[in-house]
């Protein structure tokens, strides 16, 4: 039986009209959502957003990459950049509400900045509530070093991606299935994942908790491999209860990344 708890809200798609927002992240937690997931991009003074892509638009319709945007100057440029919450607004909502058992999924789209979201989460005592995700290997290992026993989930190609996927991600290699740690240091203002052939092998393994893998790419024998390491699976992403069912009958898929509230409405 799928019930709440393997449902992640991804970005609080639905619960608001504006995703990664404050008043979608309330709604989802009013309504018992028992998994959230949210994004952060840091800016150019270091300040960490709550936002998907690399760029956004302002008020008259030109894209500026959060990279190399100051957070003071958010409201003066209007657009999506005024509904940008910052990580730490986020993190203190998430404080303040009385739904205490929510797991938070923390996406982190840049790397180098762990120091800093590590203390801002210790500071609103949230550590234990916390998985770590990335598609940047840098920030998961940056966060084992920070605290090894910190719950770390890699997104991951598990098939090729095809050619629109790589014209807006670099797409990075495993050899032989695994990751080692990379040279660089700093991942800033980047679109990229990692492709492994498969399943993730070597001493990263060993570090996770769980994995995300695309929907479309998934495998019974990926899911049988993670579990066999007790490492959970979770897709994205779904919209509506008939897919959701058909692949937790053919996948045993641990956790759902859920883009339609319609899907947290039909509960049953």
């Amino acid at each position: 039986m799928i019930d709440i708890s393997r449902l992640i809200s991804h970005r609080f798609r639905g619960f608001s009209n504006y995703e990664n927002s404050i008043a979608g992240l309330n709604a989802a937690l009013d309504f018992g959502v028992q998994q959230v997931e949210f994004d952060i991009r840091v800016t150019a003074c270091g300040t960490p957003l709550i936002y998907h892509d690399e760029h956004a638009k302002d008020a008259l319709g030109r894209s500026h990459m959060i990279c190399d945007v100051m957070a003071v100057n958010r409201a003066n440029l209007g657009g999506v950049f005024a509904h940008m919450p910052t990580a730490e607004a986020l993190f203190a909502a998430i404080a303040a509400h009385e739904n205490t058992s929510c797991k938070l999924l923390i996406d982190m789209k840049d790397a180098g900045f762990e120091d800093m979201l590590y203390a801002l989460i210790r500071a609103n005592n949230l550590q234990e509530r916390v998985i770590w995700v990335s598609w940047l290997p840098e920030t998961l290992y940056a966060v084992h070093d920070l605290d090894p026993s910190a719950k770390l989930c890699l997104s991951h190609w598990c098939q090729s991606p095809n050619d629109i996927t790589r014209k807006v991600h670099a797409v990075y290699t495993a050899k032989n299935g695994e990751i080692a740690r990379p040279d660089r240091r700093y991942v800033h203002g980047e679109r990229s994942g990692w492709f492994v052939d498969g399943t993730l092998r070597g001493a990263f393994r060993r570090m996770l908790h769980s994995v995300c893998v695309p929907q479309d790419m998934v495998t019974r024998s990926l899911v049988e491999s993670y579990h066999r390491d007790n490492i959970r699976v979770s897709t994205f992403s779904y919209i509506d209860w008939d897919y959701i069912r058909d692949h937790e009958n053919r996948f045993k898929i641990d956790d759902y990344f859920i883009d339609n509230k319609m899907v947290f409405d039909q509960i049953t």
